[in-house]
């Protein structure tokens, strides 16, 4: 199992190289054998780099100045978990929903599993949709 500063610093280069939305930097992150992303909230199970690398495209291309930000670190003997913070502007289609030009503040709790080479096995992302369809504007709180 890789060490706790290795799970950090992988993790922290995969948050930076979303950030800057630098593709060869997030697939370095990702173990070479059928690495996974997984999307609860949404429903989605992305597995391969291609696969998982067309999720952040359609995500980029949905928020394009999208910024994750690391609020805290919970690392464990043989995985990590962030709590972080989505911020970006819906300036784009993202999953067939048009522009809303909303601003999203989003909080999610991603869980990270690493190989024993010390590279990402499987990211898993847990947010609240209610929250995300609110700051879109795509629902609205009963009155």
């Amino acid at each position: 199992m890789p060490s706790h500063e290795t799970m950090r610093r992988v993790v922290q280069e995969h948050v930076d190289a979303e950030n800057v939305h630098d593709r060869e930097r997030v697939v370095a992150t990702y173990a070479v054998r059928d690495p996974v992303f997984q999307d609860v909230p949404a429903g989605l199970r992305f597995t391969g780099v291609e696969e998982i690398i067309d999720n952040y495209r359609n995500l980029w291309d949905g928020f394009p100045g999208l910024v994750r930000r690391i609020d805290r670190w919970t690392i464990g003997d043989d995985a990590c978990v962030i709590e972080l913070t989505l911020t970006g502007t819906h300036d784009g289609d993202y999953r067939g929903i048009p522009p809303t030009g909303r601003k999203l503040a989003l909080p999610i709790i991603a869980h990270f599993a690493f190989d024993e080479d010390g590279r990402i096995k499987q990211e898993t992302a847990y947010y609240d949709t209610l929250t995300f369809m609110r700051q879109l504007g795509l629902s609205r709180p009963r009155s």
